[in-house]
């Protein structure tokens, strides 16, 4: 059992990554624009934010929190023609549409969702929106416009608001309220753990000093899943030291273990460097930088789609900027500024947790 093994009486490992919108922590300012705006009945909100900032987190956080009618979308769809199961899906039929086989159409979705609704205020959260087409965000926009009484929330990467903005006029000014999820601060770092330790039996931040607390928000840089992430490294590691409290000197000593090269669910992280400093950035060569600004804009990149997104003309050819681009990658994670993941037979890279927070904030 878990909790025999670690001494603490935890029913179970608190640091598993889930969706629970009980245990959401922070984002004060970002939460209070969010209910404004639900509030103020305005149309189409925003909100972005790099992979692992608590987007989804904090969507199902509104949709549990807030008392009105409510729609969560975990991922759009594909087609503008899928938004009529989905609603028939909340709503239903009555027994005279189904008997007259009046089923809604794309053109004639949004007087059904306004019969359906009765005059009460729709909220309607979509996440990973990125991921979505401009045929699909277009006809989103048409539904808020023509939905009276209706609160779009969607959310998803930054890359979004870009796409909005250099795609879709028509929506992007619709966007009343923009929301930004960077990290969180020091403060928040450690509510979150200690409300994921007490909602398993435990005692505060237990079995974590204040100092180990410290280093665990200087190595992820407050990124919600990467607190996780890191925390559940470190308690198995103390689980097989038998460790009873876990210290600063113990994060300084932890190193991470190199897997097997298996298939897994979730991406085997195999370097964890100490956080550079931004004077470091600053004074980092030309190429470096431009890696580095890369990788702010897309999460995980191989190395070849680093090299489709920079600047060919210093390369002889596609092969010498590879392998170029591969040396400069293996360089900027031993001096930790990206981390490293196998994917099948692939690596891949991203910015490490501290200097993706100050690309945010730059």
């Amino acid at each position: 059992m878990f909790n025999e093994k670690l001494k603490w009486n935890w029913r179970e490992n608190p640091f598993v990554l889930k969706i629970d919108p009980t245990l959401f922590v922070g984002y004060e300012e970002q939460v209070k624009a969010a209910l404004k705006h639900i509030e103020n009945k305005h149309k189409v909100a925003l909100i972005s934010g790099n992979t692992g900032s608590g987007k989804t987190t904090f969507l199902k956080w509104l949709e549990k929190n807030y008392d009105t009618s409510k729609l969560y979308v975990s991922k759009p769809p594909e087609n503008p023609e899928d938004f009529v199961n989905l609603f028939i899906d909340i709503f239903g039929l009555s027994f005279f549409e189904r008997l007259m086989r009046r089923r809604p159409s794309l053109y004639t979705l949004t007087n059904y969702i306004n019969k359906k609704l009765k005059g009460k205020h729709l909220v309607f959260l979509i996440d990973e929106a990125h991921e979505t087409n401009k045929n699909v965000l277009e006809w989103l926009r048409v539904l808020t416009d023509q939905i009276d009484n209706v609160s779009l929330i969607i959310a998803g990467m930054p890359v979004l608001e870009n796409k909005i903005k250099a795609e879709l006029e028509t929506l992007d000014q619709r966007i009343t309220t923009r929301i930004t999820l960077n990290s969180l601060g020091r403060i928040e770092t450690k509510q979150l753990i200690q409300k994921r330790i007490e909602s398993v039996g435990g005692k505060g931040i237990e079995p974590f000093t204040d100092a180990a607390l410290e280093k665990i928000y200087e190595r992820t840089g407050g990124f919600p899943r990467e607190v996780l992430k890191f925390c559940d490294r470190l308690i198995n590691t103390a689980m097989e030291k038998n460790l009873v409290m876990i210290d600063a000197k113990d994060i300084e000593e932890h190193k991470e273990i190199e897997l097997p090269k298996v298939r897994v669910e979730e991406p085997v992280v195999t370097f964890m460097p100490k956080p550079p400093s931004e004077e470091q950035i600053r004074n980092l060569p030309y190429k470096q930088k431009a890696i580095l600004e890369i990788l702010s804009k897309k999460n995980w990149l191989t190395p070849t789609a680093i090299v489709e997104e920079s600047d060919m003309k210093s390369y002889k050819s596609k092969g010498h900027a590879i392998r170029s681009i591969n040396n400069i990658l293996k360089r900027l994670m031993l001096d930790g500024f990206v981390t490293r993941e196998s994917r099948g037979k692939a690596y891949m890279y991203a910015l490490t947790p501290k200097v993706r927070t100050m690309f945010v904030q730059s």
